[in-house]
């Protein structure tokens, strides 16, 4: 009787031991795996918070070479885009509108630029003239770095209508892009051709 005591007390403490051993690597193993899912949740937040990387492909899934100059098609989509802000508008968006043209405008020459619009914007709001304008051709000499402008103005006021030409030169310099003027093209100066 006394043998059966003994096995069993010899084996006694061998089973606490693995399972002391066992229970240490289960606190190391969660230890472990809290350790990286702190460090995933980290990375996740980080990539959510991150803008989306933009990859441009050529037809053969090669990755296309980015051009950093600016070129005369995107020349004449920022030029219709300052016309269509500062000369469509209403009573209403006049001061909106002219906003957002302010941002094509070279940023030194901005004070001078919404100074010489403070009349205009007086008579709009006082005669409730509506205007709106539809570039017909749109022609930029990067040589001169000036920009033609041939569109139809449509302007409206006391129920009168009145369809003219609008004939503008824009001059322009190539700066810094922006999210505001991602063309990074700004106006210097702006002359407007009277009516034939």
């Amino acid at each position: 009787m006394k043998d059966k005591i003994s096995i069993q007390l010899s084996s006694y403490p061998k089973a606490m031991r693995e399972f002391a051993e066992e229970n240490l690597n289960m606190k190391f193993l969660c230890g472990a795996l809290i350790a990286v899912t702190f460090l995933m949740l980290i990375l996740v937040l980080y990539l959510v918070k991150r803008d989306p990387t933009v990859i441009a492909l050529e037809s053969s899934g090669a990755i296309a070479a980015i051009e950093t100059k600016v070129t005369d098609v995107q020349i004449e989509s920022a030029a219709k885009e300052y016309v269509r802000h500062r000369y469509s508008w209403n009573e209403q968006t006049i001061s909106e509108q002219l906003t957002k043209a302010k941002f094509f405008v070279l940023p030194s020459l901005t004070s001078a630029f919404e100074r010489s619009l403070q009349e205009t914007m007086k008579f709009v709001r006082e005669k409730k003239v509506r205007q709106r304008v539809y570039p017909k051709s749109v022609t930029v000499n990067l040589k001169e770095k000036t920009i033609s402008i041939l569109a139809d103005r449509i302007t409206e006021f006391d129920n009168l209508k009145a369809a003219t030409e609008l004939r503008l030169t824009l001059q322009f310099v190539v700066d810094d892009r922006t999210i505001i003027n991602p063309w990074g093209v700004y106006i210097t100066k702006e002359t407007e051709e009277t009516a034939r």
